[in-house]
């Protein structure tokens, strides 16, 4: 999982340099706009190649969501077992996915003119809730990285 989750990284990433180089914002800057004045601006800047990029972006991440909502979810409970929390804590990666996937619907709707107000609001809230939800998982697995394994007594 983990050689899936680097692979598409640098896929990604390199989406991102060449949306950059269009002259425009990145695409994280893109989900976070939150209103159709600053996304046309947005889109303007890119041109129509950096739309292109976006719209590839944009689908791509559809599979990435799955490897980083996998990854995410095995060091969340990796962090659980040596926390000794609930084992439904690694759910917690699967509304990221789902607030990702909320996103990148209402961003592919942007690019497509469509109703570009409330789906770049909608866009934004979704990304919000991703990005907190991701940080609160990657704290909670950096805190259980730090305990040593739990041990069980002979018994």
């Amino acid at each position: 999982m983990t050689v899936a989750y680097a692979a598409y990284t640098v896929v990604m990433l390199e989406i991102e340099r060449r949306l950059r180089q269009t002259g425009g914002p990145g695409i994280i800057r893109f989900e976070l706009a939150g209103n159709a004045d600053e996304s046309a601006e947005m889109m303007a800047r890119w041109g129509s190649r950096g739309r292109r990029l976006a719209r590839v972006s944009l689908w791509l991440d559809f599979g990435y969501m799955l490897t980083y909502g996998a990854h995410t979810a095995l060091l969340v409970d990796r962090a659980r077992c040596r926390l000794g929390h609930s084992s439904a804590l690694p759910l917690l990666a699967a509304t990221a996915v789902a607030g990702d996937a909320i996103e990148g619907v209402s961003l592919l709707k942007v690019l497509g003119g469509k109703q570009t107000d409330i789906h770049a609001r909608r866009a934004r809230r979704a990304a919000l809730v991703k990005f907190a939800v991701l940080a609160v998982c990657l704290a909670y697995a950096a805190v259980g990285h730090r305990k040593p394994p739990r041990t069980t007594e002979p018994g």
